[in-house]
């Protein structure tokens, strides 16, 4: 029973985000604990609105069985933002996050695919070597100070308590929407930096020359005074 109402959190942290971004569009930054309690309903009901005697939140588990931890995290951090301008994660703990979905991803579906002899998904049923690099990697965090360890610990409390219908740890630390999310954003933040390089690189040359010819004018300048105090007459 646990993970099937389990499996509704995502569902209904996708629709609040989706409510509060719409909300911000048309009407105005719902901020605050009314607002936000208004649009909590909102989203309780769109997510349990029965389609063809299923719940419309249950039918996004048709395209993933199992949304990770990680991207519950996510979302919440992103709900609690919009509606009350606070943010359970910081950048640094994000772009850990999302450099971690992004390198999960590359470990474990390629191989799980039968692109390689060693399939890591099966290390995820039992106590294995991922508990200790997760482990390593979690106290790595902590002692950092990053958030993200924080995360991590909560997906080895959820995976105890089995609150999602698998039983493989992989699913509680990653899933294709997180990596698509993640892979997405670190593109447009490569991007980002090597554009604004190239225009931080063009604005210093057209800054160093306009420099040059200002100094260039005012030697000019200069050198022309004397001559115009003091003229030579030439008989």
């Amino acid at each position: 029973m646990t993970p099937y109402v389990f499996s509704f959190v995502v569902p209904f942290l996708l629709a609040m985000v989706l409510i509060q971004c719409l909300a911000r569009v048309f009407w105005k930054r719902p901020e605050g604990w009314k607002p936000t309690l208004v649009l909590v309903m909102i989203s309780a009901l769109v997510v349990i609105i029965p389609i063809k005697g299923l719940p419309l939140g249950r039918w996004l588990i048709s395209l993933n069985a199992n949304f990770s931890i990680l991207l519950i995290a996510m979302l919440f951090n992103k709900v609690l933002e919009n509606g009350f301008g606070v943010q359970l994660l910081d950048r640094k703990a994000l772009f850990a996050m999302w450099i971690f979905a992004v390198a999960a991803s590359i470990t474990l579906y390629p191989m799980a695919l039968g692109l390689g002899a060693f399939d890591p998904y099966a290390f995820g049923w039992g106590f294995s070597w991922l508990f200790v690099v997760l482990l390593i990697i979690t106290l790595s965090l902590l002692l950092f100070k990053n958030r993200f360890g924080i995360i991590l610990m909560g997906c080895l409390l959820c995976y105890n308590l089995r609150l999602l219908e698998s039983q493989n740890l992989w699913d509680y630390l990653v899933d294709p929407f997180l990596v698509l999310i993640s892979g997405g954003v670190l593109v447009r933040v490569v991007i980002k930096k090597i554009f604004g390089h190239k225009r931080g690189h063009v604005a210093g040359e057209v800054a160093g020359k306009m420099r040059r010819k200002s100094t260039l004018t005012e030697r000019t300048q200069e050198t022309a005074a004397p001559h115009s105090q003091n003229p030579h007459v030439v008989s």
